[in-house]
């Protein structure tokens, strides 16, 4: 056998590696780097959410994948005392971003990153995510809480006009009593998370009746749990949800009923109730692929009513985007989801508010999306959902248990001093301004007391 020699050998693999390389060099380079999202979201909102990144998928070759979980601040807290943090997460709880900046968890926006963290979004909203002058967070969606949910055909059947005022609210679910139909779907029930629908009434009744100011305090703690405003917002909902008459089921059906039945329960038939106050994102609890959801449709909503007749205030929810990890494709992500182009290719999907004015109303393809986010844009008075912004233990945790216990039969004024009880002693950041005011006052008494000592003849050694 004829060998080659060996020169002639190695120019013939150098020669086929180069024609490879240029073969390569005609084709974009993708990455096999997988970045993963943890959150809430779970089925039909995971789908929408992995198909709105698709095309940045395509275009970097970034491997997008999300983690859900029932479990969200536990399983978080878990993952990044352990040293297993995700590289992002769409956290909803903007007091549990106070938690993990202090314990040097999240990154902040920083760079190329910070400019797309807060353009567009309100400067309530990015006020919200920023510790110590930096940005922790970039705003991903808002959901609206203080919405009403009725069926159109069974307004249209009963004679039955969209209240304007609480006064007329009321008004309508004592008539409703009255002729022997029950006005109300309640149900708290939720696996890792009973009581959300219980705290979100309350909230609702605390921001109309005591207003901004007193509900922006009770947030921080400065007005208590045991304060008669609160007293009376908790028993405002009361009236309603431990009435035998008012709700579907009787007074337990609050507790015994999770947040899916009581949704279903609303376009029963025959009718279980006529109104049913949750979240834009009801629909998806219904879950009926054939539902319309339209003033003219099976389902439609309108604003718990204000006091007085005027603009109802509104309590929001949301999702932030945080970072915990230091990359460049982790971040690559991360910027994307802080553009309208990634918010308007989600809006696509339906079930979708943007957090950024930018995106205009005619992007959401949604009915239902371009009504709240109208709502949205036009309200006077807009406050996120109080118990997302107490610290965790109280605002996911005694809030939560406390009022299912109540409206299991517990004594309210017990559950509300348990409440105040749990609060933690260190202060969040809401109340961070009160504890520099005591350091100066301290620092000038200091300052005081040492300049009366000097003028006198010198301290003593």
């Amino acid at each position: 056998m004829t060998r080659k020699p060996l020169s002639i050998a190695l120019a013939a693999v150098i020669a086929i590696a180069a024609a490879s390389l240029a073969a390569c060099a005609d084709e974009p380079v993708r990455s096999t780097r997988v970045v993963t999202v943890f959150g809430t979201l779970s089925d039909a909102d995971v789908d929408d959410f992995l198909a709105s990144v698709a095309g940045f998928e395509s275009s970097t070759g970034i491997d997008v994948r999300f983690v859900g979980s029932t479990n969200f601040e536990a399983d978080l807290l878990e993952r990044l005392r352990r040293g297993d943090p995700p590289d992002l997460a769409l956290l909803p709880q903007p007091g549990l971003l106070d938690t993990i900046v202090e314990d040097g968890f999240a990154l902040p926006w920083t760079g190329e990153l910070a400019a797309p963290a807060v353009e567009g979004v309100p400067t309530e909203l990015t006020e919200l995510v920023e510790f110590g002058g930096q940005t922790y967070g970039a705003w991903y969606q808002l959901t609206l809480k203080s919405l009403v949910w009725y069926s159109p055909r069974v307004f249209a059947d009963r004679g039955l006009e969209v209240p304007s005022s609480w006064d007329e609210l009321t008004a309508m679910t004592d008539a409703l009593v009255a002729e022997g139909t029950t006005p109300w779907c309640i149900g708290i029930r939720a696996d890792g998370a009973t009581g959300w629908v219980a705290t979100d009434w309350v909230e609702d009744m605390v921001l109309r009746f005591a207003g901004p100011d007193v509900y922006d305090d009770w947030v921080s703690h400065r007005v208590t749990f045991s304060d008669d405003a609160i007293v009376a917002a908790v028993e405002r909902f009361g009236a309603i949800a431990l009435s035998q008459d008012k709700v579907a089921g009787g007074n337990r059906a609050a507790v015994e009923l999770t947040i899916d039945e009581s949704a279903r329960e609303l376009l029963e038939k025959p009718t279980r109730c006529v109104l049913h106050r949750q979240a834009s994102f009801m629909p998806r609890l219904v879950g009926r692929s054939d539902l319309v959801v339209a003033p003219d449709g099976d389902l439609w909503a309108f604003p718990l009513p204000g006091v007085d007749g005027g603009e109802a205030p509104l309590v929001v929810g949301g999702t932030v985007t945080v970072r915990f990890s230091d990359d460049d494709d982790v971040d690559r992500l991360a910027g994307y989801l802080a553009t309208d182009e990634a918010a308007t290719r989600r809006a696509d999907r339906g079930g979708f508010v943007s957090a950024r004015s930018t995106v205009a109303l005619d992007r959401y393809s949604s009915t239902l999306d371009r009504f709240v986010a109208e709502l949205l844009t036009e309200a006077d008075v807009v406050r996120f959902d109080a118990s997302d912004l107490m610290p965790p233990e109280v605002g996911v945790g005694t809030f939560w248990t406390g009022m299912t216990s109540w409206l299991g039969g517990a004594r309210l004024r017990s559950v509300l001093a348990d409440i105040d009880a749990s609060w933690p002693v260190a202060l969040t950041k809401p109340a961070v301004p009160f504890a520099a005011e005591v350091d100066a006052e301290v620092d000038a008494e200091v300052d005081a007391e040492v300049d009366a000592e000097v003028d006198a003849g010198g301290t003593d050694d």
